[in-house]
């Protein structure tokens, strides 16, 4: 082949790609993006987030210190002690109160103390003390107890006559028994009680003088099978 026939191939190749380009470039469209595009729209929450705003809801509100049932029930239990905090008196704090209780409560040391049965009681020493005659066998012990009938401070043996013992073997109730009916029959609070042998007539009783607020030493006199012989004072 000569040169001017190549020259005239290698042309219409040329011209050939070149017109196949400028018909591609031609067909490829043109992408216009929208200058005023809304903007993408979050999707739906769902159920589960709901429950999740719910649950975090209950967490802040427990956060904040909402009471739960046992902190009710805590409350419950404060309300029903309130005066617990508040140095509300307690049984024993009644008992201290009145001296008839007190009374009492030192009869029942003194004889678990001394092992025997209480026939008198004296009105309270200056100290506060209480003394309490206790027959053990054919004996008498004398106890002495605390301001508060709760503690023995110290014993004393002693002599039993004759008298309180027949007063005792014929008595059907106790010297506690015994007050409780003095001062039921009188008002107002012990003072001493003691068992007497016969006396002017009486039959082997108790004695027990009761101070009440219009008068003191009321002296009640209580037989030993639990019947009220009279009242002088």
């Amino acid at each position: 082949m000569n040169t001017s026939k190549k020259l005239t191939v290698t042309t219409a190749l040329a011209l050939t790609l070149s017109l196949g380009l400028t018909a591609c470039g031609d067909d490829e469209p043109d992408v216009e993006t929208p200058a005023d595009e809304p903007a993408a729209t979050a999707p739906a929450e769902t159920g589960s987030d709901d429950a999740d705003d719910t649950a975090d809801d209950t967490t802040a509100t427990d956060d904040a210190g909402a009471s739960t049932p046992g902190d009710a029930a805590d409350d419950t239990s404060d309300d029903a002690n309130p005066t617990d905090d508040a140095g509300a008196s307690s049984p024993g704090d009644d008992a201290a109160g009145d001296l008839t209780a007190v009374a009492l409560v030192a009869i029942g040391t003194a004889e678990a103390e001394a092992g025997g049965t209480a026939y008198e009681i004296d009105d309270q020493d200056d100290d506060g003390t209480w003394e309490v005659d206790v027959r053990v066998d054919d004996r008498s012990v004398e106890v002495t107890v605390s301001e508060d009938g709760t503690q023995v401070v110290e014993t004393e043996d002693d002599d039993l006559d004759d008298e309180d013992r027949a007063a005792l073997d014929a008595s059907t109730i106790t010297l506690a028994e015994a007050i409780e009916l003095a001062v039921a029959e009188a008002g107002g609070v012990l003072d001493d009680a003691e068992l007497e042998g016969e006396d002017d007539g009486q039959p082997h009783h108790w004695e027990v003088s009761v101070d009440t607020d219009e008068q003191d030493d009321i002296e009640v006199l209580v037989g030993v099978d639990g019947e009220i012989l009279g009242t002088d004072g």
